[in-house]
């Protein structure tokens, strides 16, 4: 498997996520195209075989994901605290997307850790 140059794969991620936190600004967001693409990226995310790469590169994947989680928690918060209703239900589907991905994060951590353990 390929695995993505991470710099600019997580650029894609962090361009899409500054889109999406412009709704909290009331400029010209779009998240109802923004997130949709954040989704895509999710997938896509999903889709590479993480737990097998070597150290260095895992653990530098865990950082730039880490923090694009991070990101999103402070745009629900801070939607949250604007309460716009307009953005309540792209609010929803940030909430659900941030549970997705610690569910699916938590689930790499120990795949890695089973695969490593089987490699010892």
């Amino acid at each position: 498997m390929e695995y993505p140059e991470l710099e600019s794969y997580f650029q894609k991620l962090t361009d899409i996520t500054d889109r999406i936190a412009m709704m909290n600004n009331h400029f010209d967001a779009t998240p109802e195209i923004d997130i949709p693409q954040l989704f895509e990226m999710f997938d896509d995310i999903q889709s590479k075989d993480w737990e097998n790469t070597d150290r260095e590169y895992y653990e530098l994947f865990t950082s730039y994901f880490t923090f694009h989680v991070k990101t999103v928690e402070e745009i629900i918060q801070e939607a949250r605290e604007i309460l716009n209703p307009e953005n309540r239900e792209h609010v929803k589907k940030l909430v659900s997307h941030v549970r997705k991905a610690d569910d699916w994060f938590l689930s790499l951590k120990k795949k890695r850790k089973l695969a490593r353990t089987q490699v010892a």
